[in-house]
C-alpha cells in the first residue's frame, strides 16, 4: 500500500504563529533532535555532511547535563549515525530510519528485518541514479534518491518512487530534494517509544526538526505536553517555536548549557 507522508496543512498552525525562540527553562524537558538540517547543515550529498568537533562536544555536554533525556531521531539509519558521530552516539538514545529502528540503554537495538521488497525497489532506484548522475543513498531500512544537484530530474524521480512504493508496498517519503522508499515508521511513534524510558517518563518533549518528515515528531511532542521547534524559514507546521537555522540552534544549545 502506498503511504506517502505529507503535512496536513489544513490543521497546522500558520507560519506567523510560530514563536522565536523557544524558552530556556528546561527543568522537566527531554530533548529530541533530528540530524540533517537540524544539528548539521545540509550538503549536496549525504556523505558530504560535516560533523565538527564543537557539535560533538556539545552533544557530550547535553548528555551529561540532561542524563537520559537526550535523543536523536533521524531519517538516517543508526549505522549511518554511528559512523558520523562515533562513540558520542552511545551517550544518548537514537532512533533511525524514521523511527523504524531505535537503540536505548534499556532495550538495546530494536529493528525490523530488511524486506526483500525493499531490496528489489532499491535496485531500481540505484540503477536510475547511476544512469542519470543522481545520488543513491543506501540505508538499513530504506533507499534514498537525491536530486539536489540535478533538480530537473525531480518529476521523474518522484514518479518512479511512487510506482515502486505502490508495487512493493513500501512507504514513500519525500524530503528536501530527495525521495525515499522505506519500511513503515514515523518520528512521532519513535518519540513516544523513547519517552517511555524511565529517565524520560513524565518529562515534556521538545522536538527539533527542519523538514516535513519531522511533522509527526512535532505533533507527538505537542500531544505529550511539550513542543516542536522548527529549524528554518517559517512555513505551515505543527511546531510551536522556530529557530532560523542550524547555527541558531547551536547558539540556543550553548545558551541552555550556560544556564545549567
Amino acid at each position: 500500500m502506498l503511504a506517502e507522508r505529507q503535512p496536513a496543512t489544513d490543521v497546522l498552525a500558520p507560519p506567523l504563529a510560530v514563536l522565536d525562540p523557544p524558552p530556556l527553562a528546561l527543568d522537566n524537558v527531554s530533548l529530541f533532535f533530528d540530524f540533517d538540517g537540524t544539528l548539521v547543515d545540509l550538503a549536496p550529498t549525504p556523505d558530504a555532511v560535516l560533523v565538527d568537533q564543537r557539535l560533538l562536544d556539545r552533544l557530550d555536554t547535553l548528555a551529561e547535563r540532561f542524563p537520559g533525556r537526550v535523543a536523536i531521531i533521524s531519517g538516517r539509519s543508526i549505522t549511518q549515525l554511528d559512523a558520523m558521530l562515533g562513540r558520542h552516539a552511545q551517550l544518548f538514545a537514537v532512533a533511525g530510519s524514521h523511527g523504524a529502528e531505535r537503540r536505548t540503554p534499556e532495550d538495546g537495538h530494536i529493528a525490523a528485518e530488511r524486506p526483500a521488497s525493499l531490496e528489489a525497489a532499491a535496485a531500481v532506484l540505484r540503477a536510475f541514479a547511476d544512469a542519470n548522475g543522481l545520488v543513491y543513498e543506501a540505508k538499513s531500512l530504506g533507499a534514498g534518491l537525491h536530486y539536489r544537484m540535478s533538480p530537473a530530474f525531480e518529476p521523474d524521480a518522484v514518479r518512479l518512487a511512487e510506482d515502486l512504493a505502490a508495487t512493493h508496498g513500501l512507504t514513500l517519503q519525500r524530503g528536501k530534494m530527495m525521495v525515499e522508499l522505506r519500511t513503515p515508521g514515523d518520528k512521532g511513534a519513535a518519540l513516544r517509544a523513547l519517552i517511555a524510558a524511565p529517565t524520560m517518563a513524565g518529562s515534556m518533549p521538545y522536538f527539533f526538526g527542519d523538514d516535513v518528515t519531522d511533522e509527526d515528531g512535532f505533533e507527538a511532542a505537542r500531544a505529550l505536553g511539550g513542543a516542536g521547534i522548527l529549524i528554518g524559514e517559517p512555513r505551515p507546521t505543527a511546531a510551536a517555536y522556530r529557530l532560523n537555522d542550524v547555527a541558531a540552534l547551536r547558539d540556543w544549545i550553548a545558551a541552555i548549557l550556560e544556564t545549567r
